[in-house]
């Protein structure tokens, strides 16, 4: 599956020839490559910061790589992943939108937010930022662990699986996106200029959008999923 409980019929999905090793691949690739632009972008967006803001900003940085390196081992799992049609080109809009954020925030002129909110700390926003991306890159790993061998970073099918109803299940539909998002809103504060978070809510959090109602659309149909969906919002507890 993906980020989800259960998204799969009984019955591996067959593979298009010749194609399975690529796409399989990706998000490895896409993993590296995303890698090699924080640390360049990063280096760019700190040499101007100082003091306790610099400290904050290099463990973000820190706490970044080091989420993506833990991800990075299920995408080096994936390589060897027959291809899936499932995933209507979901994953790769999605990991534009991750990229273009996070690209934004470390490319362009950080932006106080504090200088426009009186009696309001300089280094309030940042630490906050820092707090909430802690909380969300570990709701969405406990998602991940709580799916062990059914989490996958594509929509795609998988034999004998099941619905998921507990950790952060309890709670959602889908946590891991809920944590993905949180932990970006987290780091857009620590780096907030105005395109950032434009491109956070005008096109990641739609991609996110877009990638659960592909997702869904498959899950309907699987026993025991209608009955776990009635009782459980998607991203956002009593709101949707």
């Amino acid at each position: 599956m993906s980020e989800d409980p259960a998204e799969q019929p009984p019955g591996p999905e067959p593979a298009a020839p010749g194609k399975g090793s690529l796409q399989g691949a990706l998000p490895l690739i896409l993993s590296g490559g995303f890698v090699l632009t924080i640390v360049g972008l990063a280096v760019y967006q700190l040499r101007q910061w100082s003091g306790v803001a610099f400290g904050i900003g290099v463990a973000q940085i820190a706490l970044y790589l080091l989420w993506l390196a833990v991800e990075g081992k299920v995408a080096a799992g994936e390589v060897d992943q027959k291809e899936t049609r499932r995933d209507k080109g979901t994953l790769e809009v999605y990991a534009a939108g991750r990229f273009l954020t996070v690209a934004a925030a470390l490319g362009l002129p950080s932006y106080s937010l504090a200088q426009h909110l009186p009696g309001l700390p300089a280094l309030f926003l940042p630490a906050l930022g820092l707090t909430i991306y802690v909380l969300g890159v570990g709701f969405r790993l406990w998602a991940i662990r709580t799916l062990g061998r059914f989490y996958s970073h594509r929509v795609r099918q998988q034999e004998e699986h099941q619905v998921v109803s507990s950790g952060p299940y309890t709670l959602l539909r889908h946590p891991a996106y809920t944590g993905m998002l949180s932990a970006h809103l987290g780091f857009l504060l620590v780096f907030f200029n105005p395109w950032a978070a434009l491109l956070l809510f005008g096109l990641f959090a739609p991609a996110v959008c877009w990638r659960i109602k592909v997702e869904e659309e498959m899950l309907m149909g699987i026993p025991g999923w209608p009955e776990f969906a009635a009782t459980r919002k998607r991203l956002i507890p009593l709101v949707w």
